[in-house]
């Protein structure tokens, strides 16, 4: 098999295997796994564009608006109209939505844990780094900048 489809492979089931597993840990808090990673990045970027959650997260924006609509319908986050362009909105957390976004975090931070510690051959650092640098190239891409 070749390098990029082994890529392929290990990268889709990790992002599956998390979610399936983040879904099952945060049942009770009653979110998808896709709206607690909106919720933590509206949580690290406040009052941010729905435009930009689509584009730095890689999601289609359809789906930002859908989920964004459920989230503000159960008043985890605010959706306003952006003063300087009426047509974007900016979102931000509800102290409720705040809390979520904590205990969302902790949840991950405690499977990733886990995960580097049932995995000695694998070293959190590293791996981070190299997945920021990898990150970051592909915003650049989104962006037009080669």
């Amino acid at each position: 098999m070749a390098q990029a489809s082994l890529f392929n492979k290990y990268i889709a089931g990790i992002y599956r295997q998390s979610k399936n597993e983040f879904n099952q840990q945060v049942a009770e808090l009653d979110i998808r796994a896709t709206e607690g990673d909106i919720l933590l990045f509206v949580n690290d970027h406040p009052n941010v564009s729905q435009q930009r959650i689509a584009q730095e997260m890689v999601l289609d924006p359809s789906l930002v608006a859908r989920d964004l609509r459920d989230l503000v319908a159960r008043q985890l986050v605010t959706r306003q109209r952006d003063p300087k362009d009426g047509r974007a909105h900016l979102i931000a957390l509800t102290p409720t939505g705040q809390q979520q976004a904590g205990e969302i975090r902790q949840v991950m931070a405690t499977w990733w844990e886990r995960l580097f510690e049932a995995t000695p051959e694998a070293d959190a650092q590293t791996t981070g780094t190299q997945l920021a640098a990898i990150y970051e190239t592909l915003q650049q891409r989104l962006k037009g900048i080669d």
